[in-house]
């Protein structure tokens, strides 16, 4: 004995079919609009990777100014006449004109001696993108002969 179902195919009111047309998309497994989330994935990544790399190398700019200030100010210090508040003032000027954007804090410390200028800078940076990275501190150090008095 054989069970059969019953016929289920009711017509539509509206258009008069027996069945549902299903849409060719479904019936091939089409994958339409997989390339448009695969491209935003890419650019996302894409994006963040450049974020990263713009991160580091401001960071990496602000350190040369750093040293570039360093330099400078011990120069200036060992100068005839320089003093450890002239050495400071110019390593300070620097900074401020050119790295003040990315510093979260700078600490200068001039030393005059008899035959050497040292410029100490101290300092922290942060990120451009917090998230992206994690602030980054070091020490940069310049020494210059001083000059003597005539």
């Amino acid at each position: 004995m054989s069970f059969k179902m019953p016929n289920r195919n009711y017509r539509c009111f509206a258009t008069g079919r027996r069945h549902r047309r299903r849409s060719n998309a479904r019936l091939l497994g089409d994958q339409s609009g997989a390339a448009v989330i695969e491209t935003l994935m890419a650019m996302g990544m894409a994006l963040i990777t450049a974020a990263f790399l713009m991160n580091g190398l401001l960071m990496l700019y602000t350190r040369s100014v750093i040293q570039h200030a360093a330099d400078s100010g011990a120069r200036a210090g060992a100068l005839s006449g320089g003093t450890g508040p002239i050495c400071e003032d110019t390593a300070e000027g620097i900074i401020s004109g050119l790295a003040n954007l990315y510093q979260d804090s700078t600490e200068v410390d001039c030393d005059r001696g008899e035959a050497l200028t040292t410029a100490a800078i101290t300092a922290r940076l942060r990120p451009v993108f917090p998230s992206l990275g994690p602030s980054w501190s070091f020490t940069m150090q310049a020494t210059s002969v001083t000059e003597p008095v005539p």
